[in-house]
């Protein structure tokens, strides 16, 4: 019968291994997080070894000391006074927390060194601000902003500057480089570094509200060629791609209606109050949001009514557009491309 509840118990400890998450937990891409993987793997282990130890000698015990015909009335003598069984696990435990605890110590001073203000020469340092329900990506030497997307170069080490604009957040790469807290009115510092490029996955780790499970982000790591071809292309003006009919009365509709919130970097529309999402090459987004995939039907939903799909959003509903201008705000934001930078595929999110 065991068989039959064997793969329902698998599903379900590699569901709470993974924090009940599509997020790839245990496949570590840098050497922080492959850091933070090997202490890991120790204490699993060394847990590991003390439950065998325990079941084995339970059921050891269990069975030498069974009750039979012969042994009906008797009573084993106790372990009290042995001074070498008493001796031997209280050492154990100790050895065991050592055997923790110096690997433990000399990771942390070194994550955190590794972070810390005074060792930045060299270093990419992008700020981060956790906003309800999104990330903002701020990167200082090119005055360059986004939002749920945090572009990297491979093989460089990376400082993440993590404030919050409101509650308290916990920014979490697994993949790269653990999590740390961002806190209202403090600074943290965490440090990653990607060996290859590719898509990470990110998240909020601390409830934060409603839509907390929707405040996702991808880390793209790409090589500092691309990685500066990018950043090229950010402060660019905006594509130069012709647009529709329908995108240009939609980038209109765009002006009057979105424009104190929203901002697009290099277009003019820059007036962004910074408390939504910047929407720079939108178009290269997988998902509105973190929720819904980037289609001009899905915009047009999100558009009427966000909160039905990220509860506790301050994005309004525009329900007084009419379908004409919903249909053309919805092609302008998706012809918000990045000048020689490959179409979609980043994972971003969007607003």
């Amino acid at each position: 019968m065991y068989k039959r509840f064997l793969p329902v118990f698998l599903i379900f400890m590699i569901a709470a291994l993974s924090g009940c998450s599509g997020i790839d937990v245990l496949d570590p891409k840098g050497p922080a997080a492959r850091e933070e993987f090997d202490l890991f793997q120790l204490t699993i282990y060394l847990m590991l070894l003390v439950l065998a130890t325990v079941f084995i000698l339970f059921f050891y015990f269990l069975w030498k000391y069974r009750i039979t015909p012969e042994r009906k009335n008797h009573i084993p003598n106790g372990p009290s006074g042995n001074k070498k069984l008493e001796i031997t696990w209280t050492v154990i435990p100790i050895v065991i927390l050592i055997i923790i605890a110096i690997p433990t110590v000399k990771s942390t001073y070194h994550l955190s060194d590794a972070a810390d203000a005074k060792n930045l020469q060299g270093k990419t340092v992008i700020e981060v601000t956790a906003h309800q329900f999104w990330w903002e990506f701020h990167y200082l030497d090119g005055d360059i902003k986004t939002s749920d997307v945090l572009h990297i170069p491979t093989n460089q080490d990376v400082v993440l500057v993590i404030r919050s604009d409101d509650t308290i957040h916990s920014l979490w790469v697994p993949q790269l480089g653990g999590k740390m807290d961002a806190i209202p009115g403090k600074t943290n510092r965490l440090w990653v570094k990607a060996d290859e490029p590719g898509s990470y996955e990110g998240k909020c780790a601390e409830l934060c509200g409603a839509a907390h499970a929707y405040m996702l982000f991808t880390v793209k790591a790409e090589s500092k060629q691309d990685f500066q071809k990018w950043k090229q292309a950010m402060k660019q003006k905006e594509s130069g791609n012709q647009k529709t009919e329908s995108a240009a009365a939609g980038e209109k509709v765009f002006k009057k209606n979105c424009l104190s919130c929203h901002a697009v970097n290099g277009s003019g529309e820059t007036i962004s109050r910074g408390n939504a999402p910047n929407l720079t090459g939108f178009a290269d987004h997988d998902r509105i949001a973190s929720v819904l995939p980037n289609t001009k039907e899905n915009i047009v939903k999100w558009i009427n009514d966000p909160k039905k799909y990220k509860p506790g959003t301050e994005m309004p509903s525009f329900k007084h557009l009419s379908a004409k201008e919903k249909e053309e705000l919805a092609e302008h934001v998706q012809s918000l491309e990045l000048d020689g930078i490959s179409g979609k595929g980043d994972g971003g999110h969007g607003s």
